[in-house]
């Protein structure tokens, strides 16, 4: 996946395509959702991934003009190259949400998701020469990993159990 063997160029073109497949999953499960909460939290993570994209697509075209890597500061302030999607050319598979999906299963799909791209990112970051891609790749780690919380209190929230951010299970005031 994110082999010694592989180039920067590949490496990215499958990153834009995963945070693609991740915002349209998003979008569509808000759709799948009853409470406005969730709704409004498949939104907001949807809008995250299109800013990943942005970063990602930022680099990529500098990679391919030969131009390395750019540092995450100046990649984030970046409105990106205008963008294509790369499912067409990756061997990447999209998330299947059937119609009839309940809404826990979507928000396990959702954990799923975030888990695997974790797991991309750190990888990359591994193999990657450069500071700045180690940086970026970084940064996506820990951008997911705040996905993958709120996914998990959301689930928490659902199912009664843990801790989750709409209301609180105790106080910590003394008085």
């Amino acid at each position: 996946m994110t082999g010694k063997g592989r180039s920067a160029s590949e490496i990215l073109k499958d990153a834009i395509a995963m945070e693609e497949d991740g915002m349209a999953f998003f979008k569509r499960a808000s759709t799948m959702m009853t409470r406005k909460r969730s709704r409004d939290m498949f939104l907001s993570l949807a809008a995250q991934e299109d800013k990943h994209i942005a970063v990602l697509s930022h680099e990529l075209a500098r990679v391919e003009d030969g131009k390395g890597w750019d540092t995450l500061d100046k990649a984030r302030r970046s409105p990106g190259p205008a963008r294509h999607s790369v499912f067409s050319e990756r061997g990447i598979k999209r998330v299947k949400l059937e119609p009839g999906a309940g809404e826990l299963e979507v928000i396990d799909i959702g954990m799923d998701v975030e888990e695997r791209s974790i797991e991309y990112y750190r990888a990359a970051g591994q193999v990657a020469k450069a500071p700045n891609a180690r940086q970026v790749f970084n940064w996506l780690v820990g951008e997911e990993s705040g996905h993958l919380t709120i996914l998990r209190a959301e689930r928490d929230s659902r199912s009664g159990s843990g801790f989750y951010y709409d209301s609180m299970e105790f106080s910590l005031e003394t008085q």
